[in-house]
C-alpha cells in the first residue's frame, strides 16, 4: 500500500485531510474523502521522542551559538535562529507526510 492511500477505495486521500496530523497529533482518525470511511493512522509517523530531540538541536544550540560565541542579544539570536526553526519544521512536515499509511 502506497503512503496517504485509503485501504477501502484505494485512492489518495487528500493532503488538506493528512495536514491535521502535523497540527493535532497522531491520535485522532480522518475520513477517506473519497468513500467517507474512517481510517486510522497504522503507526506514529515520526516518534515523539524524535521530535523533541529535534526541536533542542535545530533551536537550541544555534541560539546558545549566537548568544555566546558571537556576543548577539537575545532577540537578534532569535531573529537569526528564526530560518532555521522553519526550515526544520518543513522538514519535519514533509517526513510526517511521507509517512503516513493507513489502516482499517
Amino acid at each position: 500500500m502506497k503512503n496517504r492511500e485509503c485501504p477501502y477505495c484505494h485512492k489518495k486521500v487528500s493532503l488538506r485531510k493528512c495536514l491535521k496530523y502535523i497540527i493535532k497529533g497522531t491520535k485522532y482518525s480522518t475520513t477517506c474523502n473519497h468513500c467517507g470511511q474512517q481510517l486510522w493512522l497504522e503507526k506514529e509517523p515520526l516518534p515523539f521522542m524524535y521530535s523533541v530531540s529535534a526541536g533542542f538541536f535545530i533551536m537550541y544550540l544555534p541560539m546558545q551559538f549566537f548568544l555566546y560565541y558571537c556576543n548577539l542579544g537575545f532577540i537578534d539570536s532569535v531573529l537569526y535562529c528564526l530560518p532555521i526553526a522553519v526550515v526544520a519544521e518543513a522538514i519535519c512536515s514533509i517526513v510526517v507526510l511521507s509517512k503516513i499509511y493507513f489502516r482499517k
